[in-house]
């Protein structure tokens, strides 16, 4: 629904696009405060809304093309802090800031905002559903099932830069190669679900025995 007063479109899908945002942005509040198991779970959560957003409005059938249009481009705003800046900022925070470090976030963020930006022109030109049957390149909400990954190595093995910066360098990279990645059906999404768990209470796991 559009709003007489103030801009945009307003229904329950770029509702949980906005909250996922909102929790992505508490994750950085969080590892800055030294809570990596905070900082890990409000950026899972971000990961989940994304993954739910999409599926409540295609469900939305009396929206129009403009509002649908709206939701891909705000969804790809949001992605672009959630899972582009806000990863960088949590390994900076980690102590991974070093010169090369953040040329590598940089190159991260460059490399996320050019994915974003094909996914939307993809789904703008090539789909007049706004609907695209698999991605280009690597997603970017992949850097929120990365970052826990790094995270429980990090709290176990200390300091790893060459880990954190091959895996930025790797993953940035993989935004922008051109190759098909087929979108997850239910049985993938519940492996990735499960996995995030694991992650979670894997790193609360560790800070509670640190």
């Amino acid at each position: 629904m559009k709003n007489k007063f103030v801009i945009g479109y307003y229904n329950l899908a770029n509702f949980v696009t906005l909250t996922g945002l909102v929790c992505a942005v508490l994750a950085c509040f969080m590892a800055a405060s030294g809570n990596h198991f905070l900082a890990m779970l409000t950026l899972s959560l971000a990961a989940l809304c994304d993954a739910t957003d999409g599926r409540i409005a295609r469900a939305n059938r009396s929206a129009t093309n403009r509002s649908r249009f709206y939701g891909v481009q705000l969804d790809s705003l949001c992605d672009m802090v959630s899972f582009g800046a806000v990863p960088c900022f949590i390994a900076y925070q980690m102590g991974y800031n070093g010169i090369i470090d953040i040329l590598l976030y940089l190159l991260f963020c460059v490399c996320g905002a050019t994915r974003l930006a094909n996914f939307n022109t993809e789904a703008a030109v090539d789909s007049p559903d706004l609907k695209l049957k698999h991605f280009t390149g690597v997603p970017i909400p992949f850097s929120a099932m990365l970052l826990p990954l790094l995270v429980i190595v990090h709290m176990l093995a200390g300091h790893l830069s060459i880990l954190f910066r091959l895996a930025f360098l790797v993953v940035g990279i993989g935004y922008v190669v051109r190759v098909k990645v087929p979108k997850p059906d239910g049985k993938a999404q519940a492996i990735i679900g499960a996995y995030m768990l694991a992650c979670l209470i894997a790193i609360l796991v560790i800070q509670l025995v640190k």
